[in-house]
């Protein structure tokens, strides 16, 4: 007993020993220290701390460089001669992985960051989200962007979505994890921080990476609900937000290639034209050997960083994408026809089905052999979508990376489109060898909705998708990329998720509306779940309402799940919210809800009974 005693007591000695104090009484008790020449990574990532260490105790920590003199306590952020010193080398830790240690008297937050060089700055290539890697390295006023105007020294350019920022991952996993920050938003409304007398840190060393490799989900409230949700806002807030809540990551893309733009201007050679009168100037002939032998050659320019890419092509890091238009116009001559004979085992009669899986991936593959030859370790990228979302009746290439497309927004409501990807999804995981990504959709009801001017009843499903976000990265899916958005709330939880698939998930949305809401949240909380109950509800869709390969959205919206009865109970946990929030800050979320959810749903219900 007396030996345990003793162990119990040196434990507590050194959790005391290396307790971390940030700032007392609003004034700093460290110093930030980054290298002279910091990445960029590294010097957001100083701003940052400061920023919030001010925010949550009034105290300004002063940023240094390595080369100035600096006393005492020292949080060391990115690459320095003091981390060096102390055994941490940005180079020495994989891509986005990165390190929280504690030491006496020193906090370490560093990764592997992109370093600002000439020949860095040369690499190409065209994300998803923008036609260059320098596109995403906004540019921002810092301290205007904070709500701090008087400090702005003038405009930075952020670490680029895509460039390796590791020390910006350990600040903001820091940030969270031992100083109570929250990013429900890009605006300051959004920001939780707590206010304390006394900053003081201690733990054990944190040393990991986010869950999903590639996170794609760059909202920026151009839908009604998240618009309405998170109120006013600037863009220069909307990028700092992007890379608070982790977004980007590995360099990879999949998304459409072959289409009019490319073809008129690249693919010109008469050889490999479509034969169909309809497909001309949106298909090719994707049997043609000259047109494999063409986007081989393109696929091996890109990776020998030749350039050359038509407007519009993706690709990035390792992926070069291949994916033809969205239309069944596709070639008439006997090799292309071989492929595409009608097996009536292809069709599901769902939206993603097979009927043209072995052309598409006979191409797909006749290219992956021939950049094989040259650079076996990069992969040709593609979709498994529509009518070549099932896997094709042969082998994959291993370089190859699939990415299926999944109707994520019906799995609730639509058991057999649910099982029909799932189904295909799985087959992809048994076939394909390369990195698996995904493309989900959120889009609908909110898309028809849009489009055809009336207004859905909110689809709040964020338990279903937390199970399927955290189902794909325990299925080792590499990364996601969203197609459409979600409610504010449901939106945070999945990119929580992304990053961190043990994240529990009832304690994540009890912490916002305790956080957010305040008084209200209580009410507020059951206004959501309600919400979610009842668009959950799989009784809510019944025949007609539910068709084979979808839902009538617009009818079902305000005749099953908006019914009178169902609206006043709505109504009643808003008014007890509204009359329980006090202050500034939880009316003004409050308004925002209002105005996204419930004046959307008044409008609609109105609507649907004039």
């Amino acid at each position: 007993m007396k030996l345990l005693a003793a162990i119990c007591g040196l434990l507590v000695t050194q959790s005391l020993l290396f307790a971390f104090e940030i700032a007392r009484d609003g004034k700093p008790s460290c110093s930030i220290v980054i290298a002279k020449n910091a990445a960029p990574a590294a010097r957001l990532a100083a701003l940052e701390l400061q920023s919030h260490f001010l925010r949550i105790s009034g105290a300004e920590v002063p940023v240094r460089t390595d080369g100035e003199p600096v006393e005492g306590r020292r949080i060391l952020v990115g690459d320095s001669a003091a981390a060096v010193a102390l055994g941490f080398r940005g180079a020495d830790f994989k891509p986005q992985e990165y390190l929280i240690a504690f030491r006496p008297e020193t906090l370490v937050l560093i990764g592997r960051d992109w370093e600002d060089t000439e020949a860095n700055r040369k690499v190409e290539g065209r994300p998803m989200e923008g036609d260059s890697y320098a596109a995403l390295r906004h540019k921002v006023d810092y301290w205007k962007a904070v709500g701090l105007p008087t400090r702005s020294s003038g405009e930075m350019e952020l670490p680029g979505i895509y460039d390796d920022q590791g020390t910006c991952l350990a600040a903001y996993d820091f940030l969270e994890r031992f100083c109570g920050v929250r990013w429900y938003g890009p605006g300051g409304l959004h920001v939780i921080t707590p206010l304390e007398l006394v900053v003081s840190v201690s733990g054990q060393d944190v040393r990991r990476s986010p869950g999903l490799k590639y996170r794609g989900a760059l909202s920026s409230a151009s839908w009604p609900f998240l618009r309405g949700q998170w109120g006013e806002f600037t863009p220069q807030q909307l990028q700092l937000y992007w890379r608070r809540i982790r977004q980007g990551g590995e360099r990879w893309a999949g998304n459409h290639t072959f289409h009019q733009e490319t073809i008129k201007s690249f693919f010109t050679d008469p050889e490999y034209q479509c034969q169909n009168p309809k497909g001309k100037g949106s298909q090719l002939c994707y049997t043609n050997p000259k047109l494999i032998s063409k986007v081989s050659q393109m696929a091996r320019d890109y990776f020998d960083g030749k350039g050359g890419l038509p407007a519009g092509w993706k690709a990035t890091g390792d992926y070069f994408a291949i994916v033809p238009d969205d239309n069944m116009n596709l070639c008439t001559c006997d090799a292309c026809q071989a492929l595409l004979k009608k097996d009536p085992s292809r069709r599901t009669g769902f939206f993603s089905s097979g009927e043209m899986s072995d052309y598409w991936f006979t191409f797909v593959n006749a290219v992956a052999r021939e950049v094989r030859k040259t650079h076996p370790d990069k992969y040709v990228a593609t979709l498994a979508y529509w009518e070549y979302a099932l896997p094709p009746s042969f082998a994959i290439e291993p370089n190859v990376s699939i990415a299926p497309c999944l109707h994520t927004c019906y799995y609730p409501v639509h058991p057999a489109m649910r099982d029909n990807d799932l189904r295909f999804y799985r087959q992809w995981q048994e076939k394909a060898s390369g990195p698996m990504f995904l493309w989900v959709y959120y889009h609908h009801p909110m898309e028809p909705a849009l489009i055809e001017k009336w207004k859905c009843f909110p689809h709040v499903m964020v338990h279903e998708t937390a199970n399927a976000m955290r189902m794909f990265i325990n299925d080792g899916v590499r990364g996601i990329f969203e197609c459409g958005e979600q409610d504010q709330l449901e939106q945070y939880i999945m990119v929580k998720l992304w990053d961190d698939p043990k994240l529990n998930v009832d304690a994540a949305i009890d912490e916002f509306f305790r956080l957010y809401f305040g008084n209200a949240g209580g009410s507020m909380k059951k206004f959501y779940l309600r919400l979610e109950s009842i668009a959950c509800d799989l009784a809510n869709y019944p025949k007609p309402y539910m068709r084979s390969n979808g839902i009538d959205w617009k009818k079902v919206a305000w005749e099953k799940l908006g019914t009178p009865e169902r609206m006043q109970e709505l109504g009643q946990f808003l008014a007890s919210a509204e009359s329980a929030a006090t202050g500034d800050l939880e009316q003004k979320r409050m308004a925002n809800w209002r105005a996204a959810f419930w004046d959307w749903m008044r409008q609609g219900q109105q609507a649907a009974t004039k």
